[in-house]
């Protein structure tokens, strides 16, 4: 394998790892808040 090939799967990692985080943020954000509070203008003023 050469380093372009070992470069691309590191990117490909790297990308499944920043998706896997997307992901598991956005479960926590909606366990955390409910639709109305994430879709009004008073997310500031809790």
């Amino acid at each position: 394998m050469n380093f372009w090939q070992w470069l691309s799967n590191a990117a490909w990692g790297l990308s499944i790892l920043i998706f896997a985080w997307i992901l598991i943020d956005a479960f926590k954000v909606h366990r955390d808040y409910d639709d109305d509070f994430l879709t009004s203008s008073t997310e500031g003023n809790e």
